[in-house]
């Protein structure tokens, strides 16, 4: 697509309790944004390098110096996806890895502050930037959707008494869609919050051999964000609307 810009992050995790008790090897090396990969089968063969726009290093604790913690990998990407938002752009971020690999972590991450996810860090600054508007002919509302995609049917997190199985469309304009996906206005960071608390409780999980509580199902959070502009010399109003995703 013209315009689009996509970047790509890996982030190797700490050992889990499974991996640990079967005193695991981590074969993953990081130096800046490059990636190194040994195979504990051939230990006379040179590591493979892959390079990234990042490449964080998680899988020791706040004390290593090199520890990518929830804020660097927020910083790092969410902070420009909100730029972009506000700028007039359609951001998503997908998140792809095995189970258990960290994906619900990074991106919802923990109730306590410092592991917030990118997904929470993201809402909290929008409502601030929204918060310091000092302009009487702007105006912004904020909406959000969640959704999990679990054995090919489509559930609505934020209805969770509809257990109903939702249909994907497609609109000739505005492309694909779900329909009857409740969408919910939002005011602040803690209405947002508790509404994403409420979809993560309804989320589809179940043990695995990596996991214990693994989240079983794919699940995309939405946030659609309008800007409407008022303009003094003509008298009209404009929109800007558009869409954060986090899968």
């Amino acid at each position: 697509m013209a315009g689009a810009s996509v970047k790509v992050a890996v982030r190797v995790r700490p050992f889990n309790t499974r991996e640990t008790s079967h005193d695991a090897k981590c074969v993953i090396q990081m130096q800046g944004n490059t990636t190194c990969i040994s195979n504990p089968k051939q230990p006379k063969d040179a590591p493979k390098n892959f390079t990234f726009d990042y490449s964080y290093w998680s899988h020791t604790t706040g004390e290593d110096p090199n520890f990518a913690s929830q804020r660097q990998v927020y910083k790092d990407i969410g902070e420009e996806m909100l730029l972009h938002a506000f700028e007039g752009y359609n951001v998503c971020i997908f998140a792809y890895g095995q189970t258990g690999a960290g994906k619900s972590y990074t991106m919802m991450g923990k109730p306590e502050a410092e592991q917030h996810g990118i997904i929470p860090q993201l809402c909290e600054d929008l409502f601030a930037r929204v918060s310091d508007n000092q302009s009487p002919d702007l105006s912004y509302s904020v909406e959000v959707s969640y959704m999990e995609i679990y054995c090919e049917r489509v559930r609505d997190l934020l209805s969770p008494k509809s257990k109903g199985n939702l249909r994907v469309r497609e609109h000739p304009i505005m492309g694909p869609y779900v329909e009857d996906l409740s969408k919910l206005a939002v005011t602040s960071y803690h209405d947002i919050a508790d509404l994403m608390d409420c979809g993560n409780k309804a989320r589809t999980v179940a043990a695995t051999n990596m996991n214990e509580t693994s989240s079983r199902s794919h699940a995309v959070f939405t946030i659609v964000f309008t800007q409407k502009r008022h303009d003094e010399m003509t008298n009209l109003d404009t929109e800007k609307v558009r869409d954060y995703w986090g899968l």
